[in-house]
């Protein structure tokens, strides 16, 4: 399966291809198509980020090439992606982490949050849970961390923060359950 890199994303263009990626964990987002319920919807081709065509890469699931057919390495990819995604370092990270153990990750933009995790899937269900990912060595005030909080609390997911010591190859993952008092 081979997906194109354009700019700051990378495109399956082949549909039947795209469907088995999909199909697959729930990866990418058919280019025009929010949240397709069944790999069978898609029609049309699939957009991955640099995050998840990374992991795609990195787990011989895909293979990328640029605009001129050259095929693209794990590292130029990540070094490209780093270039463009603030904190991609960080993101892949616990995105990596997330999916080995079978949770399936999307975008979690719509919730202030890095990523929308699913147990089960987008469309299936609702995401119980939303995802920021921090550099284990930065503070963060708590005005940041009420700001995640009512972010979470509104649309009534579990807030966790995927903290990621980069040096140590260590994530420690804490969850806030918010209560009215």
């Amino acid at each position: 399966m081979q997906g194109l890199l354009l700019e700051s994303r990378v495109v399956i263009l082949n549909v039947e291809e795209a469907k088995k990626i999909y199909g697959n964990g729930f990866f990418g987002k058919p280019i025009g198509v929010s949240k397709p319920k069944d790999p069978n919807d898609i029609d049309r081709p699939l957009e991955l980020s640099l995050v998840e065509a990374l992991y795609l890469i990195e787990n011989s699931v895909i293979n990328v090439v640029d605009k001129q057919g050259n095929s693209v390495s794990p590292q130029f990819l990540r070094e490209y992606a780093k270039e463009r995604v603030d904190k991609f370092n960080i993101l892949y990270k616990v995105y990596s982490d997330l999916r080995k153990r079978k949770f399936v990750v999307r975008s979690g933009i719509k919730f202030g949050a890095d990523f929308a995790v699913y147990t089960i899937g987008p469309g299936i269900e609702h995401a119980p849970f939303v995802v920021i990912a921090l550099d284990l060595k930065n503070e963060i005030s708590p005005v940041e961390l009420m700001s995640f909080g009512r972010v979470s609390h509104s649309t009534r997911k579990t807030l966790v923060l995927g903290l990621v010591d980069l040096q140590r190859d260590v994530i420690k993952y804490v969850m806030f359950k918010w209560v009215k008092m």
